[in-house]
């Protein structure tokens, strides 16, 4: 159930993507604006867990101004799911998964390498707030989901990474660009006694992410 409720997201992100197509620029030529929708690989960097990864989905929107030449300021406001998958002794899991409305603040440097392809960096920091949780069984773990603890603290921060391509295809900028995300908190919530015994949350906790977005409108 938890897992068509991710595809259901990812698809309605994926047709307002499409739908809304956003082209040019907000008023002035230096203004852009944009939709996102990407596919991410979820994990926690949790040293004394058996922790591993899992794909979630995320969506937004951003709006980038160029400062000087190939140079832009660029802001974004995403729904991002992080969390992490935590094994148990017999071979089951508990994903433990959690929605931020996150936040970032990049530096943008884009350069054309000919025809209608460009290739783009950016680097900079976001802030992240949790707006829900949730939690999904995996292998032969026997779990019941009545949990009252919140695992996830409700504040994130930290670092992000990337570079991709741009093409332009029938007058539309295709914009694909690979992150990568580090947390510098612990967001590992103090849980006085762990509902999932056999594959419980981790005592400490950073989120990371890899994130494949598709951009229009940019």
């Amino acid at each position: 159930m938890r897992r068509v409720t991710r595809t259901r997201i990812a698809i309605v992100l994926l047709v307002g993507l499409v739908g809304a197509s956003p082209h040019g620029a907000l008023g002035q030529s230096n203004y852009q604006f944009g939709l996102t929708i990407g596919g991410t690989w979820v994990n926690t960097a949790s040293p004394q867990a058996r922790s591993g990864g899992y794909l979630s989905f995320q969506g937004g929107a951003l709006l980038r101004r160029q400062l000087l030449g190939p140079l832009s300021a660029q802001a974004e406001l995403s729904l991002a799911q992080r969390g992490v998958e935590i094994s148990g002794p017999d071979g089951g899991s508990i994903q433990y998964g959690a929605g931020y409305l996150q936040l970032p603040l990049l530096a943008y440097v884009e350069a054309p390498v000919g025809g209608s392809v460009a290739v783009h960096a950016e680097a900079g920091g976001y802030a992240a707030l949790k707006i829900f949780e949730r939690q999904t069984p995996g292998g032969d773990v026997n779990a019941s989901f009545d949990a009252g603890p919140s695992f996830f603290r409700r504040v994130d921060t930290g670092m992000m990474v990337g570079g991709g391509a741009t093409v332009t295809v029938a007058q539309q900028r295709l914009n694909l660009t690979l992150r990568r995300e580090w947390g510098v908190p612990d967001v590992a919530q103090t849980v006085g006694t762990q509902p999932f015994a056999e594959a419980p949350f981790p005592d400490e906790a950073e989120i990371r992410a890899w994130v494949l977005m598709l951009r229009v409108g940019l």
